[in-house]
């Protein structure tokens, strides 16, 4: 009894250590969102430009300063009449300032809000990025692993009509250039198998640097899955992408931007206004000049600063605002021409794509069958072992190609929807849901 309970004990600690480095597509988006780098950087950019905004804001409250000092004064006298003595003195102070005209207040926080805008955009833009990326490096994993096993497959073959080769080579029925051949085969394969082994490892690693979690284990595509058969309009997807995808209303922020900034620089030349309130109190004891004395004095008033002449620099400072309102321009319908060529040349591809993963499955499908054929004709003496393994190897690659052609599909369904809508965990769940073990 006690040595079943150590057989499963020990299977259990089995399953255990091969599920520690798998991992389905959301728990490693989950990873991603909790430590990929430049997420949290962004994040972290975000609430930066949310104190930058706090501290414009705070810009037009009062300014109130409290000022305290005491002066200990000794007088060694020498020479003159008089009997001054030492004495100290004690002063407090209050003074506030409240900006009343600010001209350029306006524009710095429209400025500053903008920028919070755009921070949250750009926040929202890496969410997608990490959404394709988690899901583009995931589905490499899958087709480098199945390409792995694909040439392992290959190399048994190579293996196993190389040692046929040489008991017929032994046996003189072939000669030494087919001999040669053969063993020139199975270097070609394990070179081949060492290359697939070297690239599912670096997808893996990527992985691992993306999401800080090592997985050695991924799903593979549910092949009899439906494919999709969303249609996609050039037309429509760009007018909602110009209305919606955080690219192009980057840009306009950049524009706003540089508005605000132009416009402030301008109002740098207009005069400012401010209302300066003071309490002063100043306490001399001891042996001053006139004796002890006690003062309190307060004022209240207006002051208007008018900028005359600074050298040119304000006038600069407006000419390169303006220049940099242009390039914001310039940028903004560069960006519309480049996504107008991105959306156009994704959904063409779309259309392609939905058409190779038909064609895929029909030769995965007709391999299929072959493969039946060959094991039946293997079971009844038609074929020979080696045969039988060439065609399950057909098989094996015709499959992985018709996953390869399903992998790219989704991940392109998936860039075209970044442009008119949020992408995150409710897409990843739903392509994870056809992946299986």
């Amino acid at each position: 009894m006690s040595v079943n309970k150590n057989y499963l004990n020990i299977l259990f600690l089995l399953l255990l250590t091969n599920n520690a480095h798998a991992a389905d597509l959301v728990d490693v988006y989950k990873r991603a969102l909790q430590y990929n780098h430049d997420y949290r950087i962004i994040k972290n950019d975000r609430e930066i430009s949310i104190q930058q905004y706090n501290q414009t804001a705070a810009s037009i409250l009062p300014e109130i300063n409290f000022q305290a000092g005491t002066t200990e004064t000794s007088i060694n006298r020498y020479i003159g009449p008089g009997d001054n003595t030492d004495f100290n003195t004690d002063s407090y102070s209050l003074t506030l300032q409240q900006p009343i005209f600010r001209l350029a207040f306006f524009d710095e926080l429209e400025k500053s809000d903008a920028i919070t805008q755009k921070s949250q955009k750009q926040l929202s833009l890496q969410k997608k990025r990490i959404t394709i990326k988690t899901t583009e490096l995931y589905f490499k994993l899958i087709s480098y692993s199945n390409y792995l096993r694909e040439k392992n497959e290959l190399l048994k073959l190579s293996e196993k009509k190389f040692s046929n080769a040489s008991k017929l080579y032994s046996n003189g029925s072939i000669t030494e250039t087919e001999f040669l051949k053969y063993k020139s085969d199975v270097e070609s394969s394990r070179i081949s198998q060492e290359m697939a082994q070297n690239d599912q490892e670096n997808a893996r690693r990527d992985l691992y640097i993306f999401v800080g979690k090592k997985i050695s284990d991924v799903h593979s595509v549910d092949t009899e899955i439906e494919i999709l058969n969303n249609q996609y309009e050039v037309s429509n997807v760009l007018k909602q992408a110009i209305s919606k995808y955080e690219i192009i209303q980057i840009a306009n922020y950049d524009l706003d931007i540089s508005q605000n900034t132009f416009e402030s620089n301008k109002s740098q030349h207009f005069p400012t206004l401010d209302l300066i309130a003071s309490y002063d109190y100043t306490d001399v004891t001891g042996g001053a000049r006139f004796g002890a004395n006690k003062r309190e004095s307060s004022s209240i008033g207006l002051t208007m600063t008018l900028p005359i002449y600074q050298g040119g620099y304000q006038s600069a400072k407006v000419n390169e605002s303006r220049y940099r309102l242009e390039n914001a321009q310039i940028k903004y319908e560069q960006t519309l021409k480049i996504l107008e060529k991105e959306i156009s040349d994704k959904i063409a591809k779309y259309s392609i794509q939905r058409s190779l993963v038909h064609n895929k499955k029909e030769k995965y499908d007709l391999y299929n069958l072959k493969y039946v054929a060959a094991k039946e004709g293997f079971r009844t003496g038609v074929y020979t072992d080696t045969e039988l393994q060439q065609s399950r190897i057909e098989l094996i690659n015709a499959k992985n190609r018709y996953v390869d052609s399903i992998l790219n599909f989704i991940l392109l369904d998936l860039d075209i929807k970044q442009y008119t809508s949020e992408i995150g965990i409710d897409e990843i769940k739903e392509i994870n849901s056809i992946l299986v073990w």
